[in-house]
């Protein structure tokens, strides 16, 4: 008995097996029980394929394995290419083809069994082409097509003037996808096998924009007139039931079909991850990273909301297919499949007592959710500790605040986003030293493979950025964050990575004395901002960089249009290096000011000036700003920062001009006492971009991608790093160079004149400072494309609104308004037109509100304006209203006219609601309604 497991396992392997057939015939077979031969495509995943193994797998050789065992009948499957799979069965070397759909041209050739399974076609159009929308629209391109498909015909009823280009299989017609060769192309739905191969599909062919071409019924086909064989076939499929036929098509589709698609169990009260907005739709971070999956897999999504337990149950029941993000650990599993690493969360210590000494050693009450995964952490680190469980975040803070217990510890952002929300922050600390970082996983059942690995693939096709811009959106606190501070690379397509292996070495060049932008150790290394910058993109992209030292700007631009270097940093994007030189997004913005004598009065333009000698460095695209606004000056051409700060000191030049973060770090060495520097307001400020040769110019979407990653933390870390301006050093070398001076006088009487000129001066340069700090505040604050406040500036705004109107009992009014089209303009026009097109709209808007209102640029095409005290709420309806109407006339962007419309939500102070952060979040649904339903238009509640 103990060989009939290896007998059966033989017998199965054998009726598995595929056919290496050029030589196969079935008329070879002559025994009665000869297994039935089925030819079948070797290459359409999910449907019909070979495994890694060679093995026959798919949604149709799964319904005839199941047919061979209710019919009671051996099945042999042979694989060919498709073309080939239908020679095979005309040629009577086959029985049975495994499924295809009819047309004309078949129905004359075979007979076809009843439909059993449907596939839905698509032909999948490349981002370039986002605008084309119908089948007719792509009549000036070549389709792909694989060579014997259905689609030919099908498209060509639709549309007679479609022209194709054939492939042997599918996948020589998605590679040709990949390397740019097809810019259309028609195929099934489902995913591919390869991960790489549906990253670099995914990239460039959105299933958002994809066209359906129609939904084919797939029927089994046999040689003509074979009446027998056909009503054999249809017998056997009546006999299995239903749902063990949706069972296959979950396990390789990851949903059912038949229905909406996949519904995801979520839970309540969970912002700013999950929770229901006052609108009755779901909202939250973990949403958005859904709606993304959903839109980068063409798959629809619902939600079905409950608390954290009967989440759980429901996927367990079926009522859901999967949970949105649960935190699951070895000490609590609930039985479902970690499918998925959906994200980590920190959890932190809150207490009112806001001065804690010894914490971990401290006999005190921590109040937790019996749910937290790091309960045995948290015995680890108090082992003094009493925990007490609440099933509540509300009712856990209403303990606290009678000292029921010392403290408690839960989800950073949530309890963050409560405490505003209840106007509670004044009286909790937040003790940051006390962290624990909790996994959040997506769970489905354990039988479902298929949907399993259709979460990974759609996950895996969604970037970093987009994962951080998410992420940014949803979490104010940077340290908060996940994606920003994770070490995942930035995913790059077979074709991007095979470019970057193509260049070799990529050259970088710097200024070695140009601090702290970019500047030369004691050691010759590279080192600054831009040396930082540079590190990024070697890690991200696994771009090989070599710095090369320059001792002046003028030689390292003119070998960068030459070609001997690659990439500059901190250039300035003008219209006339456009010609020459490819840009990057801008990464670094900084202002520009002037150092002078300590003797020249205070400067506060530069018209004051006039005719006076200006140094400037050779090749700062500044020399043709000067030039044209104030022909009076007299320029003085320098090399370096060094040499105009010199000219100043010898006498060579009245004023030296200088980025104001270069000058800071400059002065603060202490070995220029006798320099001041002055802001001036009318100098534009500067963005710094990375200027490239155009030679390779393929890199700059790359470079973008890694730029966009770089968050607020991460450049106040630069900021800090490099850039500091501390005060009371400057005071110490004006004092230095005070003593020295009375020391070189020696003369009673002039050292008490010396002495009162110079603390005059003191007085002055630190005036000046303090003004050289206020314009780094207002780089912090406001966007620097725009110029408008950022989202930080207006969290402080609106926290000031709030409190204001509150004692006054006034109403005001927050519009959200998101940008209709503006990828579409990005991706058509470039990132110059975008940001032209934002800096036009950011002025438009200004000039539709008062002078008391805030305009604030949120992010992306996201704008928020603040319209303080109105008296009712179509005060906000009639400049909503403003908007669009002013939005519906063209406007000229680089010789473009470019239209463009906005989706705006509403909400109202205290109507809507009563702080900062739900107003924010009822606008931005409000919004998000406009927008679904077609946009250029505003909602409120």
């Amino acid at each position: 008995m103990k060989f009939i497991p290896w007998i059966l396992a033989i017998l199965f392997t054998w009726t598995s097996l595929p056919v290496q057939a050029t030589d196969f015939d079935k008329n070879d077979l002559v025994d009665q029980q000869s297994p039935l031969i089925i030819v079948m495509g070797e290459d359409t995943y999910p449907f019909q394929y070979l495994d890694d193994k060679g093995t026959p797998a798919g949604i149709l050789v799964d319904l005839w394995r199941e047919w061979s065992v209710f019919s009671g009948t051996k099945v042999q499957f042979v694989s060919r290419h498709w073309q080939q799979s239908l020679e095979q069965l005309e040629e009577n070397k086959a029985d049975v083809h495994i499924g295809m759909s009819q047309n004309e041209a078949r129905l004359e050739k075979f007979d076809f069994a009843n439909s059993f399974t449907s596939v839905n076609t698509y032909l999948y159009v490349h981002k370039s082409l986002n605008s084309k929308k119908q089948i007719s629209d792509l009549v000036p391109y070549q389709i792909g097509i694989v060579t014997g498909s259905s689609h030919e015909a099908t498209l060509s009823a639709l549309e007679p003037k479609l022209s194709f280009k054939r492939y042997q299989n599918r996948e020589q017609l998605l590679q040709a996808a990949v390397n740019g060769d097809l810019f259309v192309f028609a195929s099934t739905e489902g995913y591919q096998r390869n991960l790489e191969l549906e990253q670099d599909i995914a990239a460039n062919f959105y299933s958002s924009s994809r066209i359906l071409i129609k939904k084919i019924n797939l029927s089994p086909a046999v040689s003509k007139g074979n009446t027998e064989l056909i009503n054999k076939i249809n017998r056997g499929f009546e006999l299995i039931p239903a749902k063990i036929t949706k069972q296959i098509e979950r396990r390789w589709l990851g949903y059912h079909r038949q229905t909406s698609g996949v519904v995801i169990a979520m839970q309540n009260n969970v912002e700013p991850y999950i929770d229901i907005g006052t609108d009755g739709l779901p909202h939250g971070m973990l949403v958005d990273l859904w709606t993304l999956w959903s839109e980068k897999t063409g798959i629809n999504i619902d939600f079905v909301a409950g608390d954290m337990n009967s989440t759980i149950e429901d996927v367990k029941r079926g009522v859901a297919d999967v949970h949105i993000g649960y935190p699951e650990s070895q000490e609590m599993r609930t039985g479902l499949k970690q499918t998925w690493h959906i994200i980590s969360v920190k959890s932190r210590f809150f207490s009112t007592n806001l001065n804690l000494k010894n914490i971990k050693n401290n006999d005190m009450r921590i109040g937790l959710f019996p749910t937290a995964p790091y309960i045995s952490d948290i015995k680890k680190a108090f082992p003094k500790a009493q925990i007490r469980f609440y099933d509540s975040l509300d009712s856990m803070v209403k303990a606290s605040r009678i000292d029921e217990i010392t403290g408690f510890v839960s989800s950073a952002a949530m309890t963050s986003h409560y405490l505003l929300a209840n106007k509670l922050w004044a009286e909790f600390r937040q003790y940051d030293d006390i962290e624990f970082s909790t996994d959040m996983y997506v769970l489905t059942r354990i039988d479902d493979s298929g949907l399993a690995d259709r979460i990974q693939a759609g996950f895996n096709l969604i970037s970093v950025e987009e994962l951080i811009q998410i992420e940014r959106k949803w979490l104010i606190n940077p340290d908060d964050r996940f994606f920003a501070s994770s070490a995942n690379k930035i995913k790059l397509t077979i074709q991007q990575k095979q470019y970057i292996s193509s260049l070799g070495a990529i050259k970088m060049g710097y200024l070695k004395n140009w601090a702290p932008m970019e500047f030369q150790g004691e050691n010759g290394e590279f080192l600054g901002i831009n040396a930082d910058i540079k590190n990024l993109l070697v890690k991200q992209l696994n771009l090989p960089i070599i710095p090369v030292a320059y001792d002046d700007f003028g030689n390292m631009m003119n070998d960068l249009i030459k070609g001997e270097i690659h990439l500059v940093g901190s250039m300035a994007k003008t219209t006339d290096r456009e010609n020459a030189i490819a840009f990057s997004l801008a990464y670094w913005p900084s202002s520009w000011a002037i150092v002078s004598s300590l003797t020249q009065p205070p400067i506060f333009n530069i018209s004051q000036v006039g005719g006076k000698r200006l140094a400037v460095v050779e090749g700062y695209h500044i020399m043709d700003q000067l030039r044209q606004q104030y022909p009076n000056l007299n320029l003085v051409i320098v090399s370096d920062t060094k040499e105009g700060m010199n000219s100043v000191i010898k006498g060579k030049a009245d004023m030296f001009v200088e980025q104001v973060a270069t000058l800071a770090t400059t002065l603060k060495g202490g070995q220029y006492p006798s320099l001041k520097m002055s802001l001036l307001a009318e100098l534009t400020e500067h963005n710094s971009h990375i200027g490239l040769f155009p030679g390779v110019k393929t890199l700059v979407p790359l470079i973008d991608r890694v730029i966009a990653t770089i968050d607020e933390t991460e450049q106040q870390n630069m900021y800090q790093k490099w850039v500091s301006l501390d005060l009371n050093s400057d005071t110490s070398q004006y004092q230095r160079w005070l003593k020295l001076s009375v020391i070189g006088f020696l003369v009673i009487f002039f050292i008490s004149i010396i002495i009162l000129m110079s603390n005059r001066r003191l007085n002055v340069e630190i005036h000046k400072r303090l003004i050289v700090e206020d314009n780094l505040r207002f780089v912090a604050n406001h966007d620097n494309v725009t110029s408008l406040p950022n989202r930080s500036l207006l969290d402080d705004k609106l926290v000031q609104a709030t409190l204001i109107h509150q004692r006054d009992d006034l109403k005001f009014a927050l519009l959200f308004i998101d940008l209709d089209g503006f990828k579409a303009v990005n991706d058509q026009h470039g990132h110059h037109v975008g940001d032209k097109l934002l800096q036009h709209i950011a002025l438009l808007l200004t000039q539709l509100v008062r002078e008391s209102d805030t305009v604030s640029r949120f992010g992306g095409d996201e704008f928020v304006v603040l319209l303080n005290n109105i008296e009712a709420k179509e005060s906000a309806r009639h400049v909503a209203e403003n908007i669009l109407a002013t939005l519906q006339k063209p406007l000229l962007i680089d010789d473009l006219n470019i239209t463009i419309s906005a989706s705006i939500g509403i909400a109202i102070f205290p109507d809507d609601a009563d702080n900062a952060t739900s107003l924010l979040n009822i606008s931005d649904q409000l919004m998000y309604q406009a927008k679904k339903v077609g946009g250029h238009q505003y909602k409120m509640s």
